[in-house]
Formats: structure tokens, sequence, C-alpha cells
């Protein structure tokens, strides 16, 4: 597998800066009714989770950096391909979390949304893809809801 330190560092941040956000929310709602599962541990604990993968994904990327040229390892990491797919998937999320946040829909709707653009947009937007990104982003989105809702009893937003 190809190293990509750099990308690696950028993207841990970003999910770790969501999570933050996610955390500090989280840290308002209420216990749940059936603790320790509910609508506020369950978030904490997720949030707590993925930024602890994250920083050990930061710090195994800068170690890799240590003792070589950072701006000669920055230009090959970089050199070549086109960046867009990252840009479009950092949009994509942000604009996510914005619509969760904004609670333009409910949490199904908006994940379900999000998914299929993610999918398609990773499968270059092919005709034959999409039937199995509407499946799949459907069976994700609304199981996620589902498993949430009514297995752990956290409030989504709706």
């Amino acid at each position: 597998m190809e190293r990509r330190p750099f990308t690696e560092i950028g993207v841990s941040t970003l999910i770790t800066l969501i999570c933050g956000v996610f955390l500090v929310q989280a840290l308002a709602l209420p216990p749940g009714r059936f603790e320790p599962l509910g609508s506020g541990p369950v978030p904490i604990w997720t949030s707590v989770i993925v930024i602890l993968c994250c920083v050990t994904v930061i710090l195994r990327a800068a170690l890799s950096l240590r003792g070589i040229d950072a701006g000669a390892a920055m230009r090959e990491e970089f050199s070549g391909g086109n960046p867009m797919g990252g840009v479009v998937v950092m949009g994509l999320t942000l604009a996510y979390v914005a619509a969760l946040q904004l609670k333009l829909a409910g949490f199904g709707i908006i994940t379900f949304v999000y998914l299929l653009l993610l999918i398609l947009g990773m499968e270059g937007f092919s005709r034959r893809r999409i039937l199995p990104a509407l499946i799949l982003a459907a069976i994700t989105a609304f199981g996620a809801q589902y498993v949430f809702t009514e297995i752990f009893v956290v409030d989504l937003p709706v």
C-alpha cells in the first residue's frame, strides 16, 4: 500500500475537527434512558474513539516523515493526479455536517443523499453503478438510522 503521510495528516485532522464538534454537541445531550447507551454516551464515545484513531494515524504519518526532506516528500506525494476527488469528498462531508446541523431533513435522508453522491462520485458517475449505489446508500443510511433510534435509543436530527 502506498503511503501518503501528508494526505493522512490532512484527512485525519479534518475528521478530528468534525468529531470534536460532535463531541462538544454530544456533551450537552441528556443521558439516555438505557444507560450506558443512549443519546448522550453513544455519540460521545463514538467521537472519542474516532478522535483517538485519527490521532494515531496522524502520529504514525508524522513519524514516517522523520529524517526525510519534507518539501521533496510533499512534492512527490502531490505530483500528478487530480486533487479534485479529495476536494469533492471534503466539500460533501462539510455539506453533510452542515445539513445535519441545520436540520434540513432527517438523518436518514441526509445520510442517504451524502452516501449516494459520495459513492457515485468515487465511481465516476457511471450509469452501471447507479442501482448498486442506490441500494447500498439506502441500506446503510436507513439501517444506521434504525440501529441508532431503535436499538441504541439515540435522538437523531429529524
